[in-house]
């Protein structure tokens, strides 16, 4: 009986199989990959009190992926066709399907050598309607930083990228299904992500080229809650628990 319980700790204990959804940005036209509603550009002001404006996304073939055009920039000026903090903070909105638990992206660009690539991941925590468009609080248009913090937008971490290397953005395993991703700026918080020491709020660029994520949260479209893998170490407890029981009641046995 015991073997038993062992390879019921085992099975416990083994991973739990994640089907990930791969959003692959990396055609040069405009292609909204499935799974994901819509996509829109933005701009901001370096301060906590500018409001957002929309921009234009600007497609980028084989690995370069998806940059965003604001003011007077143009696909060929160089390097502010990507995303970027060069005098706005650029970001992209994405608009999935149903919640999403966003666990990781890839930045395509840009040589890191002459550039940095620190991005902050924003995900909204309201309610989202399925199809229409968006309106209230999840209307980003207008408003501010400090704005959207202060009503169902959280901040969950600002991370330095590097090209070609799918980057972990998310690991409390939050789900939304807007999220917003932007060229770092320090207006977003502090303390979340990679330490503040790595990131500064200028010379960033970067081009989209893949996002990760998995179904999850709970409620209709909006999907404000933290996704329900399963921790190891919850696992680990409750297995040990089981065999323990059992081995103990098997002991009580003999002993009778």
């Amino acid at each position: 009986m015991t073997r038993k319980y062992l390879a019921i700790t085992a099975l416990l204990l083994a991973p739990w199989s994640v089907n990930a959804t791969v959003w692959t940005i990396n055609s040069t036209s405009s292609v909204t990959p499935a799974g994901i509603q819509s996509m829109g550009a933005y701009s901001v002001g370096t301060t906590s009190t500018s409001t957002f404006s929309p921009a234009t996304l600007a497609w980028y073939g084989s690995a370069n992926g998806l940059g965003v055009l604001s003011g007077s920039e143009t696909t060929k000026s160089f390097p502010d066709h990507a995303v970027d903090n060069s005098g706005r903070i650029e970001a992209v909105l994405f608009r999935f399907d149903g919640s999403t638990i966003l666990d990781k992206l890839t930045v395509g660009w840009p040589d890191t050598t002459a550039y940095d690539s620190d991005i902050s991941v924003i995900r909204y925590t309201g309610a989202v309607p399925a199809t229409g468009p968006l309106t209230g609080a999840a209307d980003i248009s207008g408003k501010s930083i400090s704005g959207l913090l202060s009503n169902s937008w959280e901040f969950v971490g600002s991370y330095n990228t590097v090209g070609d290397v799918a980057e972990d953005i998310n690991p409390s395993n939050l789900s939304s299904s807007l999220w917003l991703i932007s060229a770092y700026s320090s207006s977003w918080g502090s303390g979340k992500g990679d330490p503040s020491s790595q990131l500064n709020n200028s010379n960033d660029y970067f081009k989209l080229t893949q996002l990760v994520g998995t179904a999850g949260g709970s409620g209709g479209g909006g999907g404000g809650g933290v996704g329900s893998v399963p921790e190891p170490t919850s696992l680990l407890l409750l297995a040990s628990g089981m065999l323990g029981w059992r081995m103990n009641r098997k002991s009580q046995t003999i002993a009778a």
